[in-house]
């Protein structure tokens, strides 16, 4: 598994809503990006953690 996050919000992650999305470039297969409760992050967003949710918020 990844580690994207540090580890005390990596310990706070639901990974029921959580899921990592990969994409085979080359025949390696790389992160493409991080889907969360049906929103895809892209690069520039911001995720939040409010202590219960993880939201993504588009700059």
């Amino acid at each position: 598994m990844d580690m994207l996050a540090p580890d005390w919000l990596a310990a706070r992650i639901n990974y029921g809503s959580v899921k990592y999305v990969y994409c085979i470039i080359d025949g390696a297969e790389k992160l493409k990006g991080v889907r969360i409760d049906g929103r895809m992050a892209e690069i520039g967003d911001t995720i939040s953690f409010d202590g219960k949710w993880l939201s993504v918020e588009r700059r």
